[in-house]
């Protein structure tokens, strides 16, 4: 549209007797560059029609330049929107590769701590597998201080060490009654071996009694056969009567 304009303009100034085309400033508020590379009027024309040539040779490069400078400020934009757009995809870039190298760092911080928290509550499973009657309540109250203090690391193997824990808890109640029903038997049996002795040796206790109530009574009698014979001469030399009991002590008394 401005080009049709600008050949109007000049066939009007170009009339004789018109006055000379007014000079249309530069648009970036610049003086228009010196005329370089144009041509010399033709030699036909008025000196007036020649003013007018070189003003519209000048019109004509600043438009020209114009147009240049439009199109270098639109290449240059362009540029830029390709660098930052580039400036943009780089950052992206780098903010995507930190955040998988993050992500990296925490999915092996949240291993090296479910394995350390897995280690740490089996040590404690394992002794509880192997408790005593003595050490089972300590040792279940210790393992559920661990699994409250460990299960928020356990991370995938939460519920494999709740199971282990519930399973453990049972194995050892179980081996604590095995236990306790094994010395329950042998606390019987030793009471009963207890009994059977103190049987016997009561049972020996009272033979030993009647053997000496029976040596006793044996010494009496001696006594006193050794009392009524002494008017008739005494007692024969092998008839003795028994003193201190001596055979009584040694369970065999002397015949009368």
């Amino acid at each position: 549209q401005q080009q049709p304009q600008q050949m109007q303009a000049q066939q009007h100034y170009m009339q004789p007797g018109q006055p000379p085309m007014p000079t249309v400033p530069h648009p970036m508020g610049m003086p228009p560059p010196p005329m370089m590379g144009v041509p010399p009027p033709p030699m036909h024309l008025q000196p007036w029609e020649v003013q007018q040539w070189h003003m519209m040779q000048a019109q004509h490069q600043q438009v020209a330049q114009f147009q240049m400078m439009q199109h270098q400020a639109a290449q240059q934009q362009l540029q830029q929107q390709q660098m930052d757009m580039k400036k943009k995809a780089d950052d992206e870039r780098r903010r995507r590769l930190e955040e998988e190298r993050r992500k990296r760092e925490e999915e092996m911080r949240k291993k090296l701590a479910e394995e350390k928290a897995v280690r740490i509550i089996m040590q404690v499973v394992q002794k509880l597998r192997v408790a005593t009657p003595e050490s089972f309540d300590a040792l279940k109250k210790d393992l559920e201080d661990t699994l409250a203090k460990e299960i928020p690391q356990a991370g995938n193997s939460t519920q494999r060490m709740k199971d282990e824990a519930d399973r453990a808890v049972r194995q050892a109640e179980k081996c604590i009654e095995m236990i306790n029903q094994r010395r329950k038997l042998v606390e019987e049996k030793r009471r009963e071996m207890e009994e059977k002795q103190k049987a016997v040796e009561d049972k020996a206790k009272a033979l030993l009694d009647e053997l000496r109530a029976l040596v006793a009574s044996a010494e009496e009698q001696s006594r006193r056969l050794a009392d009524v014979s002494r008017p008739l001469g005494g007692v024969p030399p092998k008839v003795q009567p028994l003193v201190g009991g001596g055979a009584a002590a040694a369970g065999q008394p002397q015949g009368v």
